[in-house]
């Protein structure tokens, strides 16, 4: 089972709270429940509200990753990216395979089943969705406390 990250962007007010009158979906990456325990663990999340009408106090709360997190969260999808990479690479293709700098990692000479790598590549494609939703906050919205990685 999964879930989503979610980029938004919420409509804010000089009064510092955010708004859902005007929302935008930036963008939105699935995550696996596994790794989403993995990154909860190591980085909370945090309740953010969101007020439904300019001036009023109503509003509901949403969880969402924490802005000071954003940069040590992309080190570490970064870092686990590589060691699935790695990890990936050696049981598809055998260790001394890819050994050899000057060449490429190639399948052409072993039989690999191909759930494997269905496999190999869901995790590659979830991975590296995740890790551009994140990118995509820290380079473009790092500044900017109305956009928000929120589950979705």
């Amino acid at each position: 089972m999964s879930q989503s990250i979610n980029l938004v962007a919420y409509e804010s007010a000089s009064d510092g709270r955010i708004y859902e009158t005007k929302t935008e979906l930036i963008e939105t990456a699935f995550i696996s429940t596994a790794l989403l325990k993995e990154l909860k663990k190591e980085f909370p999340l945090v309740e953010r509200k969101i007020y439904e009408v300019l001036g009023a106090d109503e509003h509901y709360s949403i969880e969402c990753f924490n802005d000071a997190d954003i940069e040590r969260i992309l080190v570490k999808l970064e870092g686990m990216f590589l060691s699935v990479l790695k990890s990936d690479s050696e049981r598809l293709l055998g260790k001394t395979d890819f050994q050899d700098d000057k060449n490429l990692p190639s399948a052409q000479s072993t039989y690999i089943k191909s759930s494997d790598i269905s496999e190999s590549i869901s995790r590659f494609r979830t991975l590296s969705n995740i890790i551009y939703i994140f990118s995509l906050k820290n380079s473009k919205y790092s500044g900017d406390n109305s956009v928000v990685l929120k589950l979705g």
